[in-house]
């Protein structure tokens, strides 16, 4: 007796699995559009998030940042950005951001992040609003 879809090479779509593929996607893409938009000035203090029912403060300003981790990882932090190209500036700062500043999955840790980037004085309400309808 042949299994389901033998010989096909293909597998059942899982919908679940599609949905979260696609959150990935959206989410890269935003991530991507970050890193070349334009930066308008930091907001003044972290930003509150409503996510998942929990209240998230997020920096985002560096000197926010710095001051939120840790005292034994802020030299890495300084470190870290201080060899980093003026292009990778913001990265290297949101990598900080999602790994030691967020709790939770990766997934909703990228999510509250985006989602504090549309707040006032966050970034473009237009790239993080993209996110939010992939």
């Amino acid at each position: 007796m042949e299994a389901p879809n033998a010989g096909t090479g293909s597998v059942p779509a899982d919908p679940e699995e599609e949905a979260l593929v696609e959150r990935i996607r959206a989410q890269q893409a935003v991530l991507a559009r970050l890193a070349g938009a334009p930066q308008g000035p930091a907001p003044a203090g972290p930003v509150a998030v409503e996510y998942g029912g929990e209240t998230f403060q997020v920096p985002l300003a560096v000197r926010d940042v710095r001051a939120a981790l840790p005292a034994e990882a802020r030299d890495g932090f300084d470190q870290e950005l201080a060899a980093a190209a003026p292009a990778q500036a913001g990265p290297v700062v949101r990598k900080w951001i999602l790994e030691h500043l967020l709790v939770g999955d990766e997934l909703d840790r990228v999510d509250v992040l985006l989602a504090a980037k549309e707040r006032p004085g966050g970034q473009s309400a237009g790239v993080a609003a993209d996110a939010q309808s992939g």
